[in-house]
């Protein structure tokens, strides 16, 4: 749960960033649909217990912030 709510801090405010710049790159939402799918797989793996299954599916949704991140920055440059 407090990894799901560290992640979610910070996707939150990628979010919230995206829309006050008006950034309306496609890949805002690529992101964010990358982010939500690799959180709600991960749920299920974590309870499961695999190990390297789980690292996968945070560093996937790690892609999906950084894909917004990046759109963020190419808008504002």
């Amino acid at each position: 749960a407090k990894n799901m709510l560290e992640n979610m801090v910070l996707f939150t405010a990628l979010a919230l960033v995206a829309v006050a710049g008006n950034v309306n790159d496609p890949n805002v939402e690529l992101g964010a649909r990358i982010f939500y799918w690799a959180r709600l797989v991960y749920i299920p793996i974590y309870m499961v217990g695999i190990p390297v299954a789980r690292t996968a599916a945070w560093t996937i949704s790690v892609i999906g912030m950084g894909m917004i991140f990046a759109a963020i920055v190419k808008a504002l440059a």
